[in-house]
């Protein structure tokens, strides 16, 4: 699907310039609308007047991906999955980053409060972003309606996170239906035996749903006949099977449903899919599992997870439950997700860590977002007092930005001033990356400070300033720079 301009939407919107939208042009409303910052539905003339009807249908058809956007859940907790225009990253980027829910069974009820909560309260921050879970994937063990329904009111009573409810048995799907009213959940999961009355749920409830087959015939055929039965919130679950020989599979029928839907514009199967590596735990004793059992499971489940955030598989419901094994889905999802038309940067500016002084060391670095993390995450938990100024390289690393000239003795004299370095820091001392060496002598002469060349990593930094760092000698070496 070729990248839509602007210009392509301007025709078929009002043209007025009203503002109802928030913006002040129908042009500027385009442009958002195209960045997924602003959603259609915001333009109030296309829907409320008449006139507008055929513009609108035609924009619908323009701007709608290939694979359209489902919403799980509701309020602020409610999340999207789905709504990609293209199969490869680079090629534009990719818009929801991928759904992360984790199971519980309603026969364990300790177990359920105790995943819930940790669902609940996941949550760390990563270069600036934040990485916690989306969702709980109730499972039906017990094959009881009422006893899946209380499973589902407790997960209720912790969270207001979305919920998938799980089963194949339609009397059990309604029991969680029932609590879950007005709560949006996904229904997990429609096949070919039970897809009538699943669909009949989906329809009398407005949730979406889950379709299942390994056979991707059967998969698109149930897809259509749920659409004919007057269902368009449809996930797609090709299946996910683990072990050797398997994962092969599972990942070629998640890349030929995408295929389909966005290089060939197959509609009937132009919905996210959802994928399973808690699989991995399937038919295991894991109660009775040792834990070097548990943890070959959990890597084995984490290599799935993995494989399949990478094209982008829109939903994954995961079994383990532990801070190491969600960082690290977490930080693979971040990564690819981290939009590759822009290079991840910080706001310029001078930073105060630790409640520094007038008289506290003056680092320097850029503004790439690993850098500035990285710096600023050692001086903290180095406890030292400090003042970072962060140089716009336009989010280029320290080493690149040097080379290419982004980073200069000119440029950091200017943040100098711009950011009023010398009313803040009453010393003359100024602390460069040991990339930017080669810097030193210029800057000298440029900002008219002593410049010490810090270490390549700054993990080195407290050594520096134990052996370097002395107000004394720096101001003694500023004034011999004045004569």
């Amino acid at each position: 699907m070729p990248k839509l301009s602007p210009l392509n939407v301007i025709p078929l919107l009002p043209g007025t310039n009203c503002g109802q939208c928030g913006e002040q042009t129908c042009m500027s409303f385009a442009v958002k609308l195209l960045d997924h910052l602003i959603e259609l539905k915001e333009c109030k003339p296309l829907f409320s007047e008449k006139k507008y009807a055929k513009k609108l249908k035609k924009l619908k058809e323009l701007v709608t991906p290939p694979i359209i956007s489902i919403k799980i859940g509701t309020g602020e907790k409610q999340i999207s999955i789905g709504g990609e225009e293209v199969l490869y990253r680079h090629e534009l980027t990719y818009y929801s980053p991928t759904a992360i829910f984790v199971d519980v069974n309603d026969e364990d009820l300790d177990d359920l409060i105790q995943r819930t909560e940790f669902v609940k309260n996941y949550d760390w921050i990563r270069l600036g972003d934040r990485i916690n879970l989306q969702g709980i994937a109730v499972r039906s063990l017990s094959g009881n309606p009422d006893t899946f329904a209380q499973a589902v009111k407790k997960v209720l009573s912790i969270t207001d996170l979305p919920i998938i409810l799980c089963t194949l048995d339609p009397k059990i799907m309604e029991a969680g239906l029932k609590v879950t009213k007005n709560k949006n959940p996904l229904m997990y999961t429609a096949t070919k035996e039970n897809w009538k009355e699943m669909a009949k749920l989906a329809l009398e409830y407005d949730v979406p749903i889950t379709v299942y087959s390994t056979d991707l015939d059967e998969l698109k055929s149930l897809c259509v006949s749920l659409e004919n039965a007057g269902i368009n919130k449809i996930v797609l679950d090709p299946g996910t099977i683990p072990g050797e020989g398997h994962i092969g599979e599972t990942y070629s029928r998640h890349i030929i449903l995408k295929k389909s839907a966005i290089e060939k514009g197959d509609k009937s199967i132009g919905y996210p899919t959802i994928g399973i590596p808690a699989a991995v735990w399937m038919d295991q004793d894991i109660k009775n599992l040792s834990l070097g059992e548990r943890v070959t499971l959990s890597y084995e489940e984490a290599k799935l997870g993995t494989i399949l955030i990478s094209h982008a598989t829109n939903l994954l419901i995961f079994h383990t439950a532990e801070n190491w094994f969600m960082l690290a889905i977490g930080v693979v999802r971040q990564n690819i997700y981290a939009d590759p038309r822009i290079n991840p940067a910080v706001e310029p500016g001078l930073y105060e860590i630790n409640n520094p002084t007038p008289e506290s060391p003056l680092f320097l670095t850029t503004n790439y977002t690993m850098t500035y993390f990285v710096v600023k995450g050692d001086l903290e938990e180095s406890r030292i007092p400090s003042w970072l100024l962060v140089i716009n390289t336009e989010g280029i690393g320290v080493e690149c930005a040097v080379a290419g000239g982004d980073l200069n003795a000119d440029a950091i004299k200017e943040h100098i001033e711009k950011y009023k370095v010398n009313e803040k820091v009453k010393h003359h001392g100024i602390i460069i990356p040991g990339l930017a060496a080669r810097l030193q002598g210029e800057l000298e002469d440029s900002a008219n400070r002593v410049v010490i060349v810090g270490p390549r990593d700054c993990g080195g930094i407290p050594l520096l300033l134990e052996k370097r760092w002395n107000l004394e000698k720096i101001e003694k070496l500023w004034q011999e720079m004045q004569s």
